[in-house]
């Protein structure tokens, strides 16, 4: 008999650290800043922008399907951003709002990623993470 409520006692535990563990949320839309002078408050030794067409903008949802691109830049620049040592900033923002901003870059089609000042890449051409952190350390040496 106390063998089952040994269990018994042992499985509302095991319950209720399940339930302690946050869920990850399973919508992975990008979230594209609409004001370019809002700042995350956050200090940190680059900043790359990432200037995309997609997710949500404000109470517009752009779908994936309108340009594949522009999650995977996004995830690029994350990836990228975490293995990194130095603090990174990754800024995602609207290209339909900040097109003039892409252009200073250089950055006529979207999605465009500018790492520091510098466009490393736009449209199709896709970057790995391997090429975003080696233009992350040369922006950083570049800064010294």
């Amino acid at each position: 008999m106390s063998n089952t409520a040994d269990s018994a006692v042992g499985s509302a535990e095991e319950t209720a650290d399940q339930s302690a563990e946050p869920t990850a949320s399973t919508d992975s839309v990008p979230v594209a800043s609409l004001l370019p002078w809002r700042s995350s408050g956050e200090t940190a030794d680059l900043t790359i922008t990432v200037y995309i067409v997609t997710g949500k903008h404000g109470k517009i949802r752009i779908p994936e399907s309108f340009c594949r691109e522009c999650n995977l830049f996004v995830r690029s620049a994350d990836m990228a951003a975490e293995q990194v040592d130095a603090g990174v900033n990754v800024r995602v923002v609207s290209w339909w709002t900040h097109v003039l901003s892409a252009l200073r870059y250089g950055g006529y089609h979207a999605p465009v990623m500018v790492v520091g000042r510098k466009r490393l890449c736009q449209g199709y051409d896709v970057p790995t993470t391997c090429e975003v952190v080696e233009a992350i350390e040369a922006e950083l040496e570049r800064q010294q």
